[in-house]
């Protein structure tokens, strides 16, 4: 007993500044934003806080821009879903059975995520720039004009050109988990699939799949608290517009907070957005449980 109490003392001691780190940074900032929930401030120090208790909360209900948001990350979420999950794994599918070169192309395609999405959401506005945008120009010169447009203004486009964007930078995060769960699974289950006819597309969906759904599930996590929390890609390219048809949770809170001094209310906006990742992600986790073979 003397031995495991001495050799918990230096673990704890190691444990303990990266739990003051993530206490600090994380759990403070949460308590913090529920508290200013309830009170009307301005966000300047010194400004007596004024409590309002749900006020806040209930004046979100009443505010179109505010459903208008909660309607866009949803449909932002539906979609990342079916588009940056599907292609990660179906590029580290192809990229672990029919590529020599994996390398190279893991790394061309991981590469958007380790630059600055400032950077490659002008990149993006200036490709998609109306008139004069590279699409519109190349659309152009190959005589489909009538296909060009006003890509981050039209109300038809400008949410779902966001949604592209988003799933082009992140497909390759998840390429890279497919890729290593894929490589994980041992070549004898695979040489055995093969002798009991399981090839091509049958591989893919009775062993492959099933082998790697807890990786499945992880992507899954990982896109619902990315999308609810999105706000860099939105405000470098659109800041919500055009009349908040591209306006998130998280852009609306900014503004709110930072842009109109309506502090409380910010706060009430990421209070909502944390219980919706929250939500989303235990449901998902209920919907994707897998029942095991020995229930």
């Amino acid at each position: 007993m003397d031995k495991y109490r001495k050799s918990a003392v230096p673990i704890v001691l190691f444990l303990l500044p990266a739990f003051l780190i993530y206490t600090i940074l994380e759990v403070v900032p949460i308590i913090q934003t529920f508290y200013f929930s309830f009170y009307e401030w301005n966000g300047i120090g010194g400004v007596a806080l004024k409590f309002v208790g749900i006020e806040n909360f209930t004046d979100l209900m009443g505010f179109k821009g505010f459903w208008l948001s909660i309607k866009n990350v949803i449909w932002f979420l539906i979609l990342s879903l079916f588009t940056q999950i599907p292609i990660g794994f179906f590029l580290a599918i192809l990229l672990s059975t029919y590529c020599k070169g994996y390398r190279i192309f893991k790394a061309a395609f991981f590469s958007p995520l380790v630059l600055s999405t400032t950077a490659v959401g002008l990149m993006w506005y200036f490709i998609l720039f109306p008139g004069t945008g590279v699409l519109n120009t190349i659309l152009t010169s190959i005589g489909m004009e009538n296909f060009t447009t006003s890509w981050l203004t039209d109300k038809n486009t400008a949410l779902n050109s966001l949604i592209l964007i988003t799933a082009w930078i992140s497909s390759g995060y998840y390429l890279t988990i497919g890729f290593a769960a894929i490589s994980s699974i041992p070549d004898e289950i695979m040489e055995a699939g093969l002798i009991d006819g399981a090839d091509g597309i049958k591989k893919v969906f009775y062993i492959t799949l099933p082998l790697i759904w807890e990786s499945v599930k992880i992507s899954v996590i990982l896109v619902i608290t990315g999308i609810l929390k999105i706000f860099e890609i939105v405000f470098v390219m659109t800041q919500g517009g055009p009349n908040g048809l591209t306006e998130v949770p998280v852009s609306l809170m900014y503004n709110e907070a930072f842009k109109y001094g309506h502090y409380g209310r910010g706060s009430a906006i990421a209070v909502i957005v944390f219980l919706m990742s929250v939500f989303i992600t235990i449901i998902s986790l209920k919907l994707m449980q897998r029942k095991s073979y020995d229930e």
